[in-house]
This record gives C-alpha cells, sequence and structure tokens, in this order.
C-alpha cells in the first residue's frame, strides 16, 4: 500500500472518530422542545397543562378550562380545532392560544367540567371522575380469564405509568365495533370509580356512553 493510500485511510478514520464523538456528545436524540400556551383574553380561562420543556416525541395532552362568564371557542397556534382537549407531539418548539368567548348566558355561567389527564388518574385512586387521554394502543385478551379489552391512554402496555381503561367480555358486546380498534389513536374521556390493579389505575365501562371521543 502506497504512503498516499495509508495517510487517506488515517484521516478518514479520523474524522469518523471525531463525528462519532461529536454525535455522542450532542445527542440529537435527547433534545427537549419548548410548549408555549397562552389565553386569550387572559382572563377568560386557564389551560392544563401550561408551558413547559418536554423530550422530542412526547405527546402532550391540552385540556382548556374556562373561566366563569366564558365558554371555550377553539385552539390556535401549533394546534387546531373546537374541542375543549387536542393532543399534540413535541417534534419542535410549539406556541398554541386557547381561545375564549363569553357565554351566551352570562348570568348563568355553565360551570367547567370536572376532569383530570390520564398521568392524574393515579393520584385519584377511589374516586368517581372523568379521565381524558389519547390510546396509544389497545388489546383484546381472549385468553385471559374474563377476557378482557384493554385500552391504555397515554403510555403504552407494560408502561407502569400508563392509564387502562377495562372492558369485560361480559360488557364487549354492547359495543358496536372492536373497542381496541376503534378507539385506538383516538383522544377519549371516560367517566367512572378510578381503581388499581398491580399499581396501575384503571377504570372499568359497560357501555359506549361511558367513553367520549374529542373530535380533533
Amino acid at each position: 500500500m502506497s504512503k498516499n493510500k495509508l495517510a487517506a485511510i488515517i484521516v478518514i478514520c479520523t474524522i469518523a472518530i471525531i463525528a462519532a464523538i461529536v454525535l455522542i456528545s450532542v445527542k440529537p436524540w435527547e433534545r427537549t422542545y419548548t410548549l408555549s400556551v397562552s389565553v386569550n383574553p387572559s382572563q377568560a380561562g386557564s389551560v392544563s397543562p401550561s408551558s413547559g420543556k418536554y423530550e422530542s416525541g412526547d405527546r402532550v395532552t391540552l385540556i382548556a378550562i374556562p373561566a366563569s362568564g366564558y365558554t371555550f371557542d377553539y385552539w390556535g397556534g401549533a394546534a387546531s380545532g373546537f374541542a375543549y382537549i387536542v393532543t399534540i407531539t413535541m417534534n419542535s418548539d410549539k406556541t398554541i392560544t386557547a381561545y375564549f368567548k363569553p357565554s351566551e348566558s352570562p348570568s348563568v355561567p355553565e360551570e367547567p367540567a370536572e376532569f383530570i389527564n390520564w398521568y392524574e388518574a393515579q393520584n385519584n385512586i377511589g374516586e368517581r371522575t372523568t379521565v381524558c387521554g389519547p390510546v396509544v394502543d389497545g388489546t383484546w385478551a381472549s385468553g385471559s380469564s374474563g377476557k378482557p379489552t384493554f385500552l391504555n391512554l397515554g403510555e403504552p402496555y407494560p408502561d407502569p405509568d400508563r392509564f387502562t381503561v377495562v372492558i369485560w367480555i361480559d360488557n364487549r358486546g354492547n359495543f358496536p365495533q372492536a373497542p381496541e380498534d376503534y378507539y385506538l389513536d383516538k383522544t377519549i374521556c371516560v367517566t367512572g370509580l378510578i381503581i388499581e390493579y398491580n399499581g396501575i389505575p384503571e377504570i372499568e365501562v359497560q357501555y359506549p356512553s361511558e367513553i367520549e371521543i374529542q373530535e380533533p
């Protein structure tokens, strides 16, 4: 091998090593993004959760909460739609505004619905409430005792931080379509008693009326 070829190989290897060191030190896969949330008018309500920093790929469910005398109108900025709940994926810095409007009957303001995000369910064991979040995976455990259908919100099985909706086989026939397919990738709100099984918060439902799909 000539000296020139050997020198070229050494240069290429050196560049590759430097590039690998830079890539490891920068860690682009661990990048975080900033979510900035505002309300218009400023006194008309609030958004849960508020502004913050999230890792790349995080799914964040925002819920608009109107103040007395106002109702939610629509989302603006990096989110859109007229439903009071919306789910976004943090793949860049995002600025979102929740727009509210005065209630049609300001003398009798509408009370906002009581609900919590899926990741708050663990702190509300034993309470009857409404839990909202995105269905990230679902399965029908037809080979298990009771043949339950599981809908996992926020995080997929077996993540210990997930929230689970359970439909037992005796109630599966109440649903016109297979729940694990119908609700997948949709943001839902489910109402019922939060219980805990093996450290996972869950709600058991019997009828489709207990699950409300939040349209984008």
